[in-house]
């Protein structure tokens, strides 16, 4: 079985910077990586199982969590456009 690719965005956003991810089911055989970075910018890439996502983290280098921490939630929310006027919009 070959290894699931890593798309270009999470490759971006973990290249040269301190990320976190975050595994988390998101169907019945699916599981999101979610990597966040120390200004809670953020890229997200679903993969075919828990394996495979936990993979492409280790293979860019990004440590996981089970689940979302209070400190990395809260940076990913602070980024929020529609919580607040300084937030930073992902798509035009």
């Amino acid at each position: 079985m070959s290894a699931t690719p890593i798309p270009r965005e999470l490759a971006r956003l973990a290249g040269g910077r301190e990320v976190e991810g975050v595994l988390q089911r998101i169907g019945a055989h699916s599981f999101d990586l979610v990597a966040v970075d120390a200004d809670g910018e953020w890229a997200r890439a679903v993969f075919p199982s828990r394996e495979a996502a936990a993979a492409a983290a280790a293979a860019l280098g990004i440590p996981t969590h089970d689940g979302w921490p209070d400190d990395l939630a809260r940076r990913v929310s602070d980024r929020d456009v529609w919580a607040s006027t300084g937030g930073r919009r992902r798509a035009l």
